[in-house]
């Protein structure tokens, strides 16, 4: 079978400077940063690379804990980078694909895949992304993630707009309206549909976003996680949240087999 290639939404390419405003109100940064570091301590790592780092959210509450830790960001979307770039200041950035990863073998004891970053690869590329992990971790490394419940799908998100963002981009002095109107094409299979409203000196322009969100069970990803080299050492629903089979979100913590 061909490998499937990831197509960036727009919300990973032009509209990446509004990433953080959108994406905040889905998910607390700091919780899952504190979290992590916890894990970090546990294991005493001393080094840690984020595969898909987007604009550097999590990163940037690492950098700033007591202690020595080495960290590593890298995105495939070069917005992205470069906006993590001024967010992180000295932390080294890559510009490079997590399913071919250019770091040599066992270089990490910590990897993570946050940002629901799997939404656009099917079972394949995932076991693919899970391999690519295993190989750049130490033994007994830990490897992050989290993605979408397909159990928790919320049904009433779907078949129906609704608007999720409305500010002001000081940059290009715009008013930035975001709506929301998503179907479900398969019962783990969304069609992310987003609408942009952008309006500056009283001209408006609607632009349009659209990508499919993959969503996984737990068993599968205990699967695919096995599959690759991996024990399943935690599964929950948020960070220090326990398992709920209904819950939107899965959050894994793997150690290298």
């Amino acid at each position: 079978m061909a490998e499937e290639r990831f197509e960036f939404p727009r919300l990973y390419t032009e509209f990446a400077k509004y990433y953080d405003r959108l994406e905040m109100q889905y998910r607390d940064y700091q919780k899952e940063s504190e979290w992590i570091a916890s894990l970090l301590e546990d294991r005493r790592a001393k080094n840690l690379v984020d595969l898909s780092c987007g604009t550097g959210s999590h990163l940037s509450f690492l950098q700033n804990r007591p202690g020595e830790l080495e960290l590593l960001g890298m995105d495939a979307s070069k917005e992205m980078v470069f906006l993590a770039k001024r967010k992180l200041g000295n932390v080294p950035l890559l510009l490079a694909d997590f399913l071919h990863i250019p770091i040599r073998r066992e270089s990490f004891d910590v990897a993570l895949c946050m940002y629901w970053s799997l939404a656009g690869l099917n079972d394949i590329l995932v076991k693919l992304l899970f391999e690519q992990a295993n190989f750049l971790l130490k033994k007994e490394g830990l490897f992050l993630l989290d993605t979408e419940n397909a159990d928790g799908i919320k049904e009433s998100l779907l078949n129906a707009p609704f608007i999720d963002g409305f500010f002001t981009d000081p940059e290009d002095k715009q008013v930035v309206i975001r709506a929301n109107f998503s179907t479900k094409v398969k019962p783990d299979l969304v069609d992310w549909h987003a609408y942009y409203l952008l309006e500056s000196e009283g001209v408006s322009e609607l632009q349009t976003d659209r990508m499919n969100l993959r969503f996984y069970s737990k068993t599968q990803l205990e699967l695919l996680l096995e599959k690759a080299g991996f024990r399943v050492v935690q599964a929950l629903s948020g960070p220090d949240q326990e398992y709920s089979a209904h819950a939107p979100s899965l959050y894994f913590v793997a150690e290298k087999r």
